[in-house]
């Protein structure tokens, strides 16, 4: 592998921008989630600044302390929303970390993690194997599964369910809303004939099957057509937050080629994931971004592209709040006898501004606001759920502890990512809460419906 330098040849790199313009206000400092840890200035977020500064500037070589200081960000953007001019620090890390890759280049095991996420027929494979051998590999505790043998630095930690198909192998191509077909039903009650694609996220497709199941439901009693492409690839998250910019942009510009052609016969594109979602609509415009300063390679069509796809591309809250009538039809539903407490994930309120919507359709749940329900659930990405366990576990039993103050039955967010984390905290803080996606309620509360038809 060859080195990188420090980007001292750029007039200004992405990694010296917002450090210009930080005044050291320190209105960043307190809400910060790694902060919050280790109250270390080092990893603070003008405490990044300062460093990937000085390494752009070529006052400090990428070693080892550096590597370890960047990696240890979470990456949750709280920083960014304290920020009196917004400065993208998220942005810097991200850029810092593909240097990171290029000078001590990507894990073995993060390398095969990212040849699966790029390679469908082998993901397929995988999951359906760990299917078949579960029952050796993981055992059933208070609810959830759990990894038989002790990793070290990650114990015996709660997993993801295991499938023997994904959602994308049971349901692809358009699928049309019977509830449409079957009922003689009018403009009001029906969504005006739309339809809609549906980009379903790794974790919904392989791990969390009901989520993308819930959605085509209420897309279903809306009256509303769904197409989900077969042959689309993963977001590339997970390979981005790690700095492995060229698999990242292999998959952004193989999921543009391949979206954009369904397009033109879709009213949306719908997200049902968090970190998708954001993924999308801001950070594949930042991955082409650093992939140009890096490599030097001209992304101009694909930069054209995105903004075609952006264009139609939702969360997928969002769009039901605001394009459907799925608020008068909840209106008509029954009460349910439950209590919800909403996480908000990073990438939806913080990236994404969403936060009111999926509240709001959750009208018929009496919703209990934890503390700090905006605060990080302290997922991090692939880094900090290996390497950086203990982060994740300190960050988590905060939330935990929160949600189980909040007294509710179940707890809820919009992100599968968020999902795995907290049903490790609430696991390992035996906290009885059921952890439900919105979607999932939404879909649940339409079924129980007392006079919809």
């Amino acid at each position: 592998m060859s080195e990188i330098s420090s980007p001292t040849s750029n007039k200004i790199s992405i990694l010296q921008k917002s450090a210009m313009s930080c005044v050291k206000c320190a209105k960043c400092v307190p809400t910060c989630t790694i902060y919050s840890v280790n109250r270390d200035e080092i990893t603070s977020p003008r405490g990044y600044l300062d460093l990937v500064s000085a390494y752009a500037e070529g006052k400090l070589s990428m070693d080892l302390n550096l590597k370890d200081s960047i990696e240890s960000c979470f990456l949750c953007t709280t920083c960014v929303t304290q920020c009196p001019m917004s400065l993208p620090v998220d942005i810097v890390i991200e850029r810092a970390r593909v240097d990171i890759a290029q000078k001590y280049g990507i894990p073995f095991y993060k390398k095969i993690l990212f040849y699966m996420l790029g390679k469908r027929s082998v993901l397929n494979f995988v999951f359906s194997m760990g299917y078949y051998f579960n029952p050796c590999i993981f055992k059933t505790q208070d609810g959830y599964k759990k990894i038989r043998f002790k990793i070290p630095k990650i114990g015996d930690r709660v997993i993801s369910p295991l499938n023997k198909k994904s959602f994308l192998q049971t349901y692809h191509g358009l699928i049309e809303s019977q509830y449409k077909k079957n009922h003689s039903i009018n403009n009001t009650q029906t969504s005006n004939n739309k339809k809609v694609g549906i980009y379903i996220g790794c974790l919904s497709n392989y791990n969390y099957l009901n989520v993308g199941i819930s959605l085509l439901k209420i897309l279903d009693k809306l009256g509303i057509d769904a197409f989900v492409p077969q042959k689309q690839e993963c977001c590339g998250a997970p390979a981005f937050f790690s700095g492995d910019i060229k698999n990242t942009t292999k998959l952004i510009k193989k999921n543009l080629n391949y979206l954009l052609p369904f397009l033109e016969d879709l009213d949306a594109l719908l997200i049902p994931e968090a970190t998708c979602s954001a993924m999308l609509l801001s950070d594949w415009h930042h991955a082409l971004e650093i992939e140009s300063e890096v490599f030097g390679i001209d992304n101009k069509q694909y930069f054209d592209k995105l903004e075609v796809l952006t264009k139609k591309t939702f969360m997928a809250s969002k769009w039901l709040h605001d394009y459907t009538n799925l608020d008068e039809v909840l209106k008509i539903c029954k009460k349910e006898e439950v209590t919800v407490t909403y996480h908000d994930p990073c990438h939806a309120r913080k990236v994404l501004k969403i936060y009111q919507e999926p509240r709001k359709l959750l009208k018929n749940f009496t919703l209990k606001e934890m503390n700090e329900s905006s605060a990080c659930c302290g997922f991090g990405g692939v880094t900090i759920q290996s390497e950086k366990y203990h982060l994740a576990k300190a960050i988590g039993d905060k939330k935990a502890q929160n949600i189980a103050k909040s007294g509710a039955n179940i707890v809820s967010a919009e992100c599968s990512a968020c999902r795995m984390q907290i049903d490790d905290s609430l696991s390992r803080n035996d906290v009885h809460t059921k952890f439900m996606h919105p979607l999932e309620l939404i879909a649940n509360n339409l079924e129980n419906k007392s006079n919809i038809e």
